[in-house]
């Protein structure tokens, strides 16, 4: 069996926040397709990267692979890591965890197996999945009631409105109001998590770890700026009692050794869209268990990526919860068939490969949308170091 074609298509997803219609995601679904007519698919969804990963696929990675024999999973992404040279970015990286999920699934589909089988077998029956205000709805008290209501065990959300020009000392006061209120809503036994977006400086992650403190939040995520794991380090001794989550932004083994090895943190957010794809983030995650770290993925994006996650999850010992955006319409509609959320859990899938399969019509019928970056500005016109 040979590589005969690599391509890309590109969603945009469009949904209301709060009554505004916006632009939320562009999905980048990446499909292969073989001599003998077996197809697999993967997902390199990254903000406001688009061009540049379809790119990578398209005119780099796919020439280079066509002839291969897709079943030679690591072989694959070794060439793809080492013998491109310039490596480590968020481009290269997400180009090759789309297209190593892709050669995953086709690998599934010709030994008739789903691929966390492949991996070793679950070493659990199903997998805990978390949302976040991701309906539209009037706020974020009203999401987390509806996260509820749907079966869901866990919700997260971020510090809540934020002023223009930023204010860090008024941010600290309207996140934990809001956390308080979320608590209060949706009971003690239910998680919460904060998502601070990377935008405390330290002291400041200090004050508001303190006033949340009792509200046993399952974890705090990008309390401070992620682009060094020593703040973490710092605010983790001070507070043992609160799990500190970050690493989205970290890409492949290498990116998060440093993180480990300091005690950085208590959860690790890996993304299988962009730290090098499924036995990449397995790879990760053998090396966190070492530590005794869980692994909670970063995942707000489409249903491959949640079906590619869904394997991994299933065979990963320290596994804690994984993220789940319930963008409903589009996933119902662009899905022929694929992940089943029930009473907040993803079901281990029975078909071959990645058990997933798109509606190609109407993933094309959604053009790609321009996401605009954001940022925090302070009083003076500069930007808050996120």
């Amino acid at each position: 069996m040979k590589i005969v074609k690599i391509s890309t298509h590109v969603m945009g997803v469009v949904l209301p926040r709060q009554g505004v219609e916006a632009a939320r995601r562009n999905w980048i679904f990446v499909r292969i397709e073989t001599d003998e007519g077996v197809t697999g698919l993967g997902e390199a969804t990254t903000e406001n990267y688009e061009h540049a990963v379809v790119a990578m696929i398209e005119k780099h990675f796919g020439p280079y692979l066509i002839g291969k024999d897709p079943t030679k999973i690591t072989r694959a992404w070794q060439e793809m890591q080492r013998l491109f040279w310039w490596r480590g970015g968020i481009v290269g990286s997400s180009a090759i965890s789309g297209i190593e999920q892709a050669l995953w699934d086709i690998t599934g589909k010709v030994y008739g197996q789903p691929v966390y089988k492949l991996l070793g077998g679950a070493v659990r029956d199903r997998v805990k999945v978390y949302v976040r205000n991701d309906l539209g709805l009037s706020d974020e008290i009203a999401e987390a009631k509806a996260a509820v209501a749907e079966g869901f065990h866990g919700f997260k959300t971020g510090p809540g409105k934020y002023d223009d020009p930023y204010n860090e000392e008024k941010q600290i006061d309207t996140a934990a109001a809001l956390f308080t209120d979320l608590r209060s809503a949706v009971g003690p036994h239910f998680d919460l998590m904060l998502d601070c977006l990377g935008n405390f400086s330290l002291q400041a992650a200090h004050r508001l770890i303190e006033k949340v403190y009792d509200l046993k939040l399952l974890f705090v995520e990008e309390p401070v700026n992620s682009d060094s794991p020593r703040s973490l380090v710092e605010l983790r001794r001070a507070w043992p009692g609160v799990r500190i989550a970050s690493g989205e932004r970290q890409l492949t083994r290498w990116g998060v050794r440093e993180w480990l090895e300091l005690g950085a943190v208590d959860v690790l957010q890996v993304d299988i869209t962009h730290c090098g794809g499924i036995a990449e983030l397995l790879r990760i995650a053998s090396m966190a268990e070492v530590y005794n770290i869980k692994v909670a993925p970063h995942n707000p994006y489409g249903p491959v990526a949640l079906a590619a996650n869904l394997h991994a999850c299933a065979v990963m010992p320290n596994f804690l919860t994984l993220e789940h955006w319930r963008y409903y319409s589009f996933f119902n509609e662009v899905q022929q068939y694929g992940p089943q959320v029930k009473d907040g859990y993803l079901e281990l899938p029975s078909k071959p490969g990645l058990g997933v399969d798109l509606n190609w019509e109407y993933v094309e019928k959604h053009k790609y949308h321009v996401l605009h970056p954001y940022g925090f500005p302070e009083a003076d016109g500069g930007m808050v170091l996120v």
